[in-house]
């Protein structure tokens, strides 16, 4: 295959009637490339500007300016017997079900791959290009405007380099990893960021992604779900980034405050008066319905490890990263820190239970020798 030629030569598609016919050749296909252009700066939802597919003989760009039915891309994605390669696949996976409303099933995802066979952890496209095939790619067109027509020939080239060597990279990887034993962890990790996906489409779950919210009480972390499930309601239904409606340090300077009043809410320093003069109410409603939910329906609450078992918590990052060591693996990819000090909380409260975290393939690889490490630690305390 002459991969500068296939790139040199891009197939453009751009009606539903050249989608339809691309995807039904697809659908014989044992494996494709897939990659996406978009642009989300001052949206809440991306604007898909362009769909990129190999399928190890030439590069599609489809157009979702112009193409108006996905309803045969969709159906491609879902098909269980055509795996699709992508690099770091969460943002293109978003991207796709914005475009077709489905998650994709059967992803290989390279960036994930190469953490588990040993390359390295969270490596970018173009570092996992030259580690595995010795190619150097620029990053010319990383910040263009994808939503302009029409494309530049710079961009092209670019968007083709995006997806062409996704197949080759994916012929060694999945290679190492069945070679290693650890082809069923990728597919494992890959259900899981589904299941993630899912999951975080409750707006009731968006304070979760507020770290500093750990360091409020119930009460306050009760406030500050409430808080950001609005905002991410309002964000959707206007389609305006998160930080746009209100900004974190607003979201928390409220559900520390509690206010009930809306000189209250005006007195605090983190909201502009913009803010208070459009959501006064609204955002004392919300206090008002985060009172009644606390006792009701009380909010997860992160880890929280007390000095005193501290030694514990350092004891078990130190099994992991001797474990990852011994693997060759990334330690984030084996136990992540909230994991362990969930653990550690747990331990501390005599619950010892292994968190759904260390489940699955981690399970007899790095859970059940944490587990038993704790024990140990107990023991001697």
């Amino acid at each position: 295959m002459d991969i500068l030629q296939t790139m040199i030569n891009p197939i453009f598609i751009e009606s539903a009637a050249q989608l339809e016919d691309a995807c039904r050749k697809w659908l014989g296909a044992e494996v494709i490339g897939v990659d996406t252009e978009f642009e989300r700066t001052r949206t809440y939802f991306s604007r898909p500007a362009l769909v990129q597919i190999f399928d190890d003989e030439h590069v599609f760009l489809i157009d979702p300016l112009v193409v108006g039915d996905y309803a045969p891309l969709a159906a491609l994605l879902q098909c269980r017997n055509v795996t699709k390669v992508m690099h770091a696949a969460e943002g293109d996976i978003e991207v796709l079900e914005q475009l077709t409303g489905v998650i994709p099933t059967s992803v290989f995802d390279t960036q994930m791959a190469a953490a588990f066979a040993g390359h390295g952890y969270s490596l970018g496209y173009r570092t996992l290009t030259h580690t595995l095939l010795g190619e150097q790619l620029d990053k010319d067109e990383t910040r263009s405007n994808w939503l302009k027509r029409p494309l530049s020939d710079a961009q092209i080239a670019y968007a083709a380099l995006d997806v062409v060597y996704l197949l080759p990279m994916y012929r060694r990887l999945h290679r190492e990893l069945s070679e290693m034993g650890r082809d069923t962890w990728l597919r494992e990790e890959i259900e899981r960021l589904a299941q993630r996906r899912e999951a975080d489409r409750d707006p009731r779950r968006a304070y979760l992604r507020i770290r500093p919210g750990r360091r409020l009480d119930i009460d306050g972390l009760s406030a500050l779900r409430e808080l950001a499930a609005w905002r991410e309601c309002e964000a959707r239904n206007r389609d305006l980034p998160r930080q746009m409606i209100l900004k974190d340090a607003a979201l928390l300077a409220i559900a520390s405050a509690s206010p009930t009043r809306a000189d209250e809410l005006a007195a605090l320093p983190e909201l502009p008066t913009s803010v208070v003069s459009r959501y006064a109410q609204a955002l004392l409603d919300v206090m008002t319905r985060a009172r009644r939910a606390a006792a009701d329906s009380p909010p997860l609450r992160a880890p929280v490890v007390e000095r005193r078992y501290a030694s514990w918590l350092k004891a078990l990052k130190h099994a992991v990263r001797e474990r990852a060591e011994a693997l060759g693996m990334p330690a984030p990819m084996l136990a992540q820190s909230r994991t362990l000090e969930a653990l550690v909380e747990a331990a501390a409260a005599d619950r010892m239970c292994l968190p759904e975290e260390l489940g699955g393939w981690r399970q007899t690889v790095i859970g059940e020798p944490l587990m038993s490490a704790l024990a140990a630690i107990k023991d001697r305390a």
